[in-house]
């Protein structure tokens, strides 16, 4: 510790003395001050000299008028109401806090929320909410789905196509369609919509093979007793738009990884008259597990964002 700190009487300096100095500065008298903080002139005059010895100057010029501030003075008041306005700073950040309005969350979401209103939201809740981080993680459905089972986040976004563990409890958060994504002039191109079995005789593009989507679609192909076999498969949404888009075959995507584009990619989206081409986004979090406050508040605005956009429709 500095010698000087060391040294410094501590005990005679205290956060009462400085409301007491601020207050005779404020009302511009010790009698007033004296009025206002319910003390005796007396009791505040030795708080005043007692804050001038501990710091060797005086604070201030006393005459039969009452007390005109120094120069000195007024670098302490300066100094003063710094200190008042950290603490203040402090309370503020410990109420956010503990109330969950300040604090960090992990968040895993798939590709389909972000561009179905996630992006958005976030955006919409850091603007209310400037004390909350969010780390994100992007992730296929059922990474998200493990994510939140183990406790390494406390929420996730999926497109609910698959079976759930017990564990997992679901809310709706919005609905996303699929659609076929076709390159400009394609045979497919000009038809009002498409069912499974239109597009087996077509080269086809997947999105990573463990995707609740191509699951998905494996699953409605054998069930439906279509063929689809893929050329290629992509790592991401982007990737197989950008491939259909230079010719290499056709995709089943996300409408939102489609529509956005046709005017700036030769690529068309052809929608799927099929049932299981709509699916729902779902808010995901453990069954057994106590959301912080601050994960709290983040589920109560994305479903409250979800519900405004249902009811603008």
């Amino acid at each position: 510790m500095n010698k000087e700190l060391q040294n410094f009487p501590l005990a005679r300096f205290d956060l009462v003395t400085l409301r007491i100095f601020l207050t005779v500065i404020d009302t511009g008298s010790i009698r007033s001050a004296s009025e206002s903080l319910n003390l005796s002139p007396s009791a505040i005059s030795r708080r005043l000299a007692e804050l001038e010895e501990n710091f060797g100057q005086p604070f201030f010029a006393r005459h039969s008028r009452g007390v005109e501030i120094s120069d000195a003075g007024h670098v302490m008041a300066a100094k003063a109401r710094e200190i008042f306005a950290a603490i203040d700073s402090a309370h503020s950040e410990l109420r956010r806090l503990s109330s969950g309005e300040a604090g960090s969350l992990l968040l895993s979401a798939n590709g389909s929320a972000f561009v179905n209103g996630l992006a958005e939201d976030m955006k919409h809740f850091a603007d209310a909410f400037p004390y909350i981080g969010i780390e994100l993680f992007e992730q296929i459905s059922p990474n998200v789905v493990a994510s939140v089972v183990s406790g390494k986040t406390e929420l996730g976004l999926i497109s609910r196509t698959f079976r759930l563990p017990p564990e997992i409890v679901c809310t709706r958060y919005c609905t996303d369609r699929l659609v076929l994504a076709v390159p400009e002039g394609h045979d497919l191109a000009q038809l009002p919509a498409v069912r499974l079995s239109d597009m087996s005789s077509y080269h086809s593009i997947g999105v990573m093979e463990g995707s609740s989507m191509t699951r998905l679609i494996r699953r409605v192909s054998v069930l439906g007793n279509s063929e689809f076999k893929y050329r290629y498969m992509a790592n991401t949404n982007e990737v197989a738009r950008t491939l259909v888009a230079q010719g290499h075959g056709i995709a089943i995507l996300p409408e939102q990884f489609v529509r956005p584009h046709e005017q700036i990619m030769p690529i068309k989206a052809v929608p799927i008259h099929e049932s299981w081409a709509e699916r729902e986004i779902s808010l995901v979090q453990h069954a057994e597990a106590t959301l912080s406050n601050t994960a709290t508040i983040f589920r109560d605005f994305l479903l409250e964002r979800a519900r405004c956009r249902d009811v603008a429709r």
